[in-house]
């Protein structure tokens, strides 16, 4: 199990740097009045509360500074109701997981290609069927600058937490009711501050999707 006394204080050295205070701004503003201003050392315990709570990771476990001139993160989603996944989310991964598994799929075209994706996506990450009918992608492409994720490899533990059917408990539920293989997933992160002006959604039937273009 990963640290969370450390996860929280390495979140919270990085996200109290000044570039981060305009997102702390921006979310503030559109916040429920009747809730307490965000700030970095609650947005820390809550991320690190919630790593705990849901044990996404297996492994090692980074709190990173990511940054580069083309930074992309991605993640599935259906957007049917808040019970299931939306656009906007802590969990993602990076766009080099998703071509890996994009070039995994190119024996097969069209409507065959895109379904294998999803598949292979679900089972790449560990994603629970009650959690995401995984129908599309949302690409969060961060503009220059940088971004404070914590980052790890998936683990099929996680789905333990959810609360419908089918139940995974054992590592023979996680190949016989999810199609997993119960070893170390792909690199996952948890992303606890971004702007949702960052995010959209990669529309199918273009050239190039599951990626932006």
């Amino acid at each position: 199990m990963p640290d969370p006394h450390r996860i929280e204080r390495e979140l919270r050295d990085l996200l109290s740097r000044p570039y981060y205070s305009q997102l702390f701004y921006h979310r503030n503003q559109f916040r429920n009045p009747k809730d307490p201003p965000e700030t970095p050392a609650t947005l820390a315990a809550r991320t690190a509360e919630w790593i705990m709570t849901n044990n996404p990771f297996e492994g090692p476990v980074t709190v990173e500074e990511l940054s580069g001139g083309r930074l992309e993160l991605y993640r599935s989603y259906d957007g049917i109701s808040h019970r299931t996944a939306l656009t906007l989310g802590r969990s993602w991964c990076e766009r080099s997981v998703v071509e890996s598994i994009w070039s995994a799929t190119a024996r097969w075209q069209g409507n065959a290609r895109e379904q294998m994706f999803m598949d292979f996506l679900r089972s790449a990450n560990f994603i629970h069927q009650s959690w995401n009918a995984m129908s599309d992608i949302a690409c969060m492409q961060v503009p220059t600058g940088s971004l404070v994720v914590v980052r790890g490899r998936g683990t099929w533990r996680a789905m333990r937490s959810a609360s419908l059917p089918p139940s995974i408990k054992t590592p023979g539920d996680v190949m016989d009711l999810h199609g997993s293989m119960p070893i170390a997933g792909t690199y996952q992160c948890v992303v606890p501050l971004y702007s949702d002006m960052w995010v959209r959604k990669i529309p199918k039937g273009t050239s190039s999707w599951p990626l932006a273009a």
